[in-house]
């Protein structure tokens, strides 16, 4: 990872589907945010087929970022999560992993339900507004994405915050 010192890490992705899956621009928005509180650096991660997603999280940063998504394996994975000072990110398994490990973690959820699949931490927050086709369970949206467009930046920034203690 080179220089030691705390760092955010970044998941945008979501296996199940699009419909998982909070704005890049909105995930580099909290990144550069948190960096900067913390004086933190970032890392974004992600599988293979989320490395385009990846990368234009790290695009739309202000502030730089290291990239692992698709260079990890799961234990790598696994390591780096058991080093960062939080975790932002979808309903995902790295989410999963993440809490499990004691990492603070802030789940962006929209299309599934927090009551069946929020992480199980004390050290987690899930973020989501109430909407009326929510939780859907789809993969993909018909309806214009508004559970995961409602979820605004300044709210994980702040759950982020909190969970920090700042």
């Amino acid at each position: 990872m080179g220089t030691p010192g705390p760092f955010v890490a970044i998941h945008p992705g979501a296996a199940y589907g699009s419909a998982k899956r909070w704005l890049p621009e909105r995930f580099a928005e909290v990144a550069d945010a948190l960096a900067e509180a913390w004086g933190a650096r970032v890392v974004v991660l992600g599988s293979p087929e989320e490395i385009a997603l990846a990368q234009s999280v790290c695009a739309a940063m202000r502030g730089p970022a290291l990239n692992l998504a698709g260079r990890t394996t799961t234990r790598d994975l696994m390591a780096v999560l058991a080093q960062a000072s939080c975790l932002v990110c979808n309903d995902s398994g790295p989410m999963h992993v993440a809490a499990a490990l004691g990492v603070p973690v802030v789940a962006v959820f929209g299309p599934t339900d927090p009551r069946r699949t929020a992480p199980w931490s004390p050290r987690a927050r899930v973020v989501r507004i109430e909407h009326d086709c929510s939780p859907c369970a789809r993969r993909a949206c018909d309806r214009g994405h508004a559970c995961m467009l409602g979820v605004t930046a300044e709210a994980v920034i702040d759950a982020a915050l909190e969970l920090s203690g700042a």
